[in-house]
């Protein structure tokens, strides 16, 4: 028989014993200790260089057998194989593979699945819960990089007089629009995912053509009316969430560097989209695009940096500006 250390799963007391296997039965005979349990529901564990094997029995007890040369023999010889992940495990090839397979299958979700998720939950969102995150998001704005607009009053209501004249309810989603000044942002206009639309003092000063401002709301009612706020926010926490569950503590860095590749590459198809929706506007009011082309080539000018690097919000103003007018042929 082979030797082996024996405990009951109740007390620390070790068992010298002897194991063998008969009849489709594993047999422990030792001092005190008489076993017989169908190999079925037996764990007989893996083997580890330079460490006992520990067999796992029914109820709580173990057994660890030093030799494991004899205890492979031993099974070998009663017809009991390893398991398909140990015998993966000790070929490389396979190893490999489902080394392959696995990181394969995270990129796909990460590239395909996540934005896939996002896309078809974001237009299901309860208005109530998407107007509390802007209303939130919009106090926290406020209290940190935004500032009180310096437009007069009666421009602010000129831009929006024009704007909704634009965008007619029947054909958009419901939106607001906000004034504001961030100096350290320059001209800037964002959307959040309940219908609040900022627009920066700076945007405005830059701009200055009627219709190109219009041009700039209409696009920020783009991304409302393709949720890409709302799905930037469910890819966000949802990246959050698998990097959380699978790094533990030091997911931190993980999830701010993942989740800032994740929204760049997302958020350049979504200004695309948006461009588009607005090129849409701007050719059924005004039969031309061009307001958009003057405004993507002023901000292509005040551009901190290249558009096209890996962290980039925005694709180039020249892939834009093809876009746009590939539109109106």
């Amino acid at each position: 028989m082979l030797a082996a250390t024996y405990y009951d799963g109740s007390s620390t007391r070790r068992h010298p014993v002897g194991l063998e296997v008969r009849d489709g039965h594993l047999l422990i005979d030792g001092n005190g200790v008489q076993r017989r349990i169908p190999v079925g529901e037996v764990d007989f564990g893996e083997a580890v260089e330079g460490a006992p094997r520990s067999i796992s029995l029914p109820g709580g007890g173990c057994c660890e057998v030093h030799d494991n040369a004899a205890l492979s023999h031993l099974l070998a010889t009663a017809g009991i194989g390893e398991s398909l992940v140990v015998r993966i495990q000790r070929r490389w090839h396979w190893a490999l593979g489902a080394f392959i397979v696995v990181v394969a299958s995270a990129a796909a979700a990460y590239l395909w699945g996540l934005p896939a998720l996002a896309q078809q939950l974001a237009p299901h969102v309860p208005p109530l819960v998407a107007r509390t995150l802007s209303d939130a998001a919009l106090a926290q704005l406020d209290r940190g990089v935004l500032r009180p607009s310096r437009l007069p009053p009666a421009r602010q209501e000129e831009i929006r007089r024009q704007a909704a004249a634009l965008l007619t309810p029947q054909q958009t989603p419901p939106w607001r629009l906000h004034f504001r000044q961030a100096p350290r942002l320059g001209p800037n206009a964002l959307a959040l995912p309940g219908g609040d639309i900022i627009i920066l003092d700076q945007l405005v000063e830059l701009l200055g053509d009627e219709r190109q401002i219009q041009a700039v709301v209409a696009h920020e009612v783009g991304h409302l009316a393709h949720h890409h706020a709302m799905r930037r926010l469910i890819q966000d926490a949802t990246l959050s969430l698998v990097l959380a569950a699978w790094f533990g503590d030091v997911s931190s860095a993980a999830v701010a560097t993942s989740g800032k590749l994740l929204q760049s590459g997302y958020s350049r198809e979504a200004e695309i989209e948006a461009d588009a929706y607005a090129a849409s506007r701007m050719a059924l009011r005004y039969g031309t695009v061009e307001p958009i082309v003057e405004v993507l080539k002023k901000l292509d000018k005040h551009a901190p940096a290249p558009g096209n690097s890996l962290f980039a919000s925005h694709p180039d103003a020249a892939t834009r500006i093809a876009a746009v007018r590939r539109l109106q042929q």
